[in-house]
């Protein structure tokens, strides 16, 4: 087989991969991590049963490679939007948070994927570093320019408004009610009055 031919055949086989994750976090994201088979992903991806279970042996294979990829994905989307629109000011915070955040719980793919990954990794030992790790970027992300407004605790401050962001985003698809944007910048606008008062 010539080099260009097996380069070929592995390219397929990355994109048949990729392939198989993205719809494997798909069925995650609508119908949760128990429906995740390889036949109803093998579906989803219009590949066989038997490409599925050639890159993964075991459905717990699977979904962690899937949410290892939504972990890329969340990790590299945050450096572009940062690297873009940088949090520098007090309005900044409000506006990434409420722009990262559900309000409307017909939104909701990616935090059900998220909230599927948590619940995950609390069964699975080795997606619960991954998951922690994950869960602390946007936070070591933030401490910066906290820290530059003069929060005491730039990091602690940091995990608070990640925290009423996730609580803000649970109260909307618990409750299956949406939050205006104007009732998630008054509830940050408060967090941040208590986290950078002089």
């Amino acid at each position: 087989m010539s080099e260009a031919s097996q380069q070929t055949k592995s390219s397929s086989r990355g994109a048949n991969r990729e392939r198989i994750l993205r719809a494997a976090l798909d069925i995650i994201s609508k119908k949760g991590v128990d429906k995740v088979t390889h036949r109803a992903v093998a579906a989803l991806a219009s590949v066989s049963p038997g490409t599925t279970t050639y890159h993964f042996a075991s459905r717990e294979d699977l979904v962690r490679d899937a949410f290892a990829l939504y972990i890329d994905d969340y990790q590299k989307a945050l450096v572009a939007t940062l690297t873009e629109r940088p949090v520098l000011e007090r309005e900044d915070f409000i506006r990434f948070l409420g722009g990262m955040t559900t309000l409307q719980p017909e939104q909701g793919g990616l935090e059900a994927i998220e909230y599927e990954m948590i619940l995950f990794a609390g069964r699975d030992h080795s997606m619960r570093m991954q998951v922690a790790a994950w869960s602390r970027t946007l936070e070591s992300w933030l401490s910066d320019p906290l820290e530059r407004l003069g929060a005491d605790r730039p990091l602690e401050a940091a995990r608070m408004l990640v925290a009423v962001s996730r609580g803000s985003e649970f109260e909307v698809l618990s409750k299956g009610q949406g939050m205006t944007r104007e009732q998630f910048s008054k509830r940050m606008s408060l967090v941040l009055d208590t986290i950078l008062a002089p």
